[in-house]
């Protein structure tokens, strides 16, 4: 055979794969002065450009000379932490002046002697780039599931002219401060409160001593997951309610991050990226996960107001799900689809033809359905005397979202057993 000499064109064509590939390639575990740490995400948020409420249009609120401090509720302990900070829908450079990590005590007021610095690369500031995403450094923090954290950004650019990355509803308050760098402030300086996450996407802890067996479990859903109905600030989601029961049943096992996105689809992008597009982002890339939960389709059924090329099937809806169970496997989760539930006095939910549709999915849900495991939230909260619409006392008030009875409820629906069997 004879033996080609790769020339000068070709050396230069191949250098970025081979570059790309040694990136790409596991570390040695026995790397020397390389210790490897395993981090398990224990709150996240699923992060969007930002939408005409509470915004300038098309912009997001801006920020100039102010500290950002935001609420996240940790639903795993742990001793070392590290925060996720999201420039991904920006459209130019994002500045953190200042950053701090503290306990809260009641937000937006902190514990001062849990107070600590977060610092990015050693340096107390950090520019990312339009579109990034960047970890701060590991700090010291002892977290117990169930801590609120205060994630305090001091942010002395102006975000004029830069599209925000946010979470739209936060569920917990945030807080502006009055011009300054408040960020390690234990009283803080209050000059506006926020109704969704700014530039905040994730925390995580590092699995060691008692969580060292721990795992993450996501899901993934639209406004039912993310907490429209429930009382706010109050824990009371049904993720929320489910890791309550996990950390009941298995301390120190589980933490269950909440991906919903208010208005989320499937298919098409209208509320945040559909969930075919942010599989990769809020669940494959998730640290530790193990465990996806799906709820989401109604809002393809309903469809889109003046967009009627968005219209699905039944056979749409089904074949989008399926697309999300079969990355999951791919990854080696284990997966659990829950049924959609009744929607009957909504009066943008498809009427009787997305009734058919909604049926249909529900009966390969059912039967048919790629899942592991399913729950029938359908089943849960129906009303017996209609099965169309939402348990009257289950309905928050719109026929669309349970209330925390009704959330409360599904969580309650869920076999916990499913968590024991381990991943695929």
């Amino acid at each position: 055979m004879r033996l080609m000499t790769p020339t000068p064109l070709a050396i230069a064509l191949l250098l970025p794969w081979i570059s790309a590939a040694l990136a790409a390639a596991p570390e040695r575990p026995d790397a020397p002065g390389k210790p490897q740490t395993r981090w398990i995400r224990v709150w996240g948020a699923a992060t969007m450009a930002p939408e005409e409420f509470d915004y300038y249009p098309g912009l997001g609120r801006i920020f100039h000379d102010v500290t950002v401090r935001q609420i996240a509720v940790a639903s795993l302990g742990g001793k070392t932490l590290r925060v996720l900070i999201s420039n991904e829908y920006g459209s130019r450079a994002l500045r953190i002046g200042a950053a701090h990590v503290a306990r809260a005590d009641a937000a937006p007021r902190t514990i001062a002697s849990s107070d600590h610095e977060l610092r990015f690369h050693g340096r107390r500031s950090a520019v990312l780039p339009a579109g990034a995403v960047m970890f701060s450094d590991a700090v010291q923090l002892d977290v117990t599931a169930g801590t609120p954290l205060a994630i305090s950004l001091y942010l002395p650019d102006s975000t004029a002219g830069s599209t925000s990355t946010v979470h739209e509803e936060g569920w917990r308050i945030g807080y502006v401060s009055t011009p300054g760098d408040h960020s390690a402030a234990a009283d803080f300086p209050v000059g506006a409160q926020l109704q969704s996450l700014y530039f905040l996407a994730g925390v995580d802890v590092a699995a060691t001593g008692d969580a060292g067996g721990a795992t993450a479990v996501v899901v993934l859903g639209d406004s039912i997951t993310d907490g429209t109905g429930a009382t706010p600030h109050a824990g009371r989601t049904w993720p929320d309610n489910l890791r309550q029961r996990l950390s009941a049943a298995a301390p120190g096992r589980f933490a269950v991050i909440n991906m919903g996105i208010g208005g989320n689809r499937l298919i098409h992008a209208e509320t945040g990226p559909s969930a075919l597009t942010r599989v990769d982002r809020d669940v494959l890339a998730i640290p530790g996960v193990r465990y996806l939960l799906i709820l989401e389709g109604i809002n393809d059924i309903a469809g889109w107001p003046g967009h009627p090329e968005q219209d699905v099937s039944a056979s749409d809806v089904i074949g989008a799900l399926t697309q999300l169970v079969e990355r999951a496997h791919l990854h080696g989760l284990r997966v659990m689809g829950a049924t959609i539930t009744p929607t009957l006095g909504c009066p943008d939910c498809g009427g009787e033809k997305g009734e058919e549709i909604r049926q249909a999915v529900n009966a390969w849900i059912r039967t048919e359905s790629p899942y592991d495991a399913i729950v029938d939230f359908d089943q849960v909260v129906r009303d017996p005397a209609e099965p169309r619409q939402l348990k009257p006392e289950f309905d928050c008030g719109d026929h669309l979202h349970p209330g925390d009875a009704g959330y409360r409820a599904m969580a309650e629906a869920i076999d916990l057993g499913f968590f024991r069997q381990g991943p695929q």
